[in-house]
């Protein structure tokens, strides 16, 4: 999970280290600055940059408009008017970057822009971010958000019928007034009707201090998919990860950072299959300015220095898994 624009030395850098995904925001109010007038093209570079390294691109779609006054922590489901608005947004989405999409079949396209490289069709889609939080939504409600999930679902699978529809990563135990526990919002996604059909997998992101901590999470999280009789349903880590220096909630520094990397890897390998483990997306790529970094511990977080050309020892633990270098 990157934090800021990459590089083409990122993404050489990411195909010698193996890299299997790659997930990104992909925002209403980036494509679609006036109703109905979309633009992918900025979108297009950088999926198409994540295809030809040969990863697969996650989506991350959420976000109002880029028109009127909107606010994108407000999940567009208030009226028939915003859902049907975000429904056209997905629709064309999926419709450009899923299997046999406009982006990679058009000539003008990806294979004008990437001669000879592979298309790799966005087969993932994550609804959303961390709506369990008040960070990214206003009030976190478990019903409007599995209304967002049904809607999104219908959109997406117009266009993309074999498409893997992924809950918002959510905060085990979100800070701010008005957070709900990630099992607790869970369970309270269940209660509406159809909403198990809709999605695929859940995805948390279960940052703890310690190994013990991620464990417990994500047994919480598979403890309601038993209960609720949806075992089959995947769950996806779409961000874990710690700080290299010592500053900040989860700064563990350089050497623990690797520890701690190598320790949760192992174990979600082992588990796997029990536990259904879909994905583990590690965040960050490389350090961020602290202007840029959203968290007082993120400005570390990378498995590279802010150059992109200063690899940690978490970064070499990373590719002994991915079996890169």
């Amino acid at each position: 999970v990157p934090q800021e624009s990459l590089s083409s030395a990122d993404f050489q850098r990411m195909t010698q280290a193996n890299v299997g995904t790659v997930r990104f925001g992909l925002s209403r109010e980036s494509v679609e600055p006036a109703d109905n007038q979309f633009n992918f093209l900025p979108t297009d570079d950088l999926v198409g940059d994540i295809a030809a390294a040969g990863i697969r691109p996650l989506p991350n779609v959420s976000g109002g408009p880029g028109f009127g006054n909107p606010n994108d922590r407000v999940l567009p489901v208030g009226s028939a008017e915003d859902q049907a608005q975000w429904q056209e947004f997905l629709r064309v989405a999926a419709e450009r970057y899923g299997p046999g999409g406009e982006y990679w079949t058009n000539p003008s396209l990806f294979p004008a822009q990437h001669p000879g490289a592979q298309p790799m069709p966005v087969e993932t889609w994550q609804i959303w971010n961390e709506q369990n939080g008040p960070k990214h939504a206003v009030k976190p409600n478990p019903r409007k958000y599995a209304k967002l999930v049904k809607i999104s679902h219908t959109a997406i699978t117009s266009e993309a019928p074999n498409a893997e529809i992924v809950l918002g990563g959510m905060f085990g135990t979100p800070k701010g007034k008005g957070g709900i526990k990630a099992w607790t919002f869970l369970k309270g996604l269940y209660k509406s009707k159809g909403v198990k059909k809709a999605f695929d997998g859940v995805a948390i992101h279960p940052y703890s201090p310690d190994l013990q901590g991620i464990v417990k999470q994500i047994k919480r999280v598979r403890a309601v998919l038993k209960k609720k009789k949806d075992r089959s349903a995947g769950v996806w880590l779409t961000e874990l990860g710690w700080g290299s220096s010592k500053k900040g909630r989860l700064g563990v520094g350089t050497k623990k950072q690797a520890k701690l990397l190598k320790k949760s890897f192992k174990v979600l390998l082992q588990r796997r299959g029990n536990w259904k483990i879909r994905g583990v997306l590690w965040y960050t790529w490389r350090d961020a300015p602290s202007a840029a970094a959203p968290c007082d511990w993120c400005i570390t977080a990378g498995l590279l220095g802010q150059s992109g050309f200063e690899p940690k020892p978490a970064f070499k633990q990373y590719v002994r898994f991915t079996g890169g270098s």
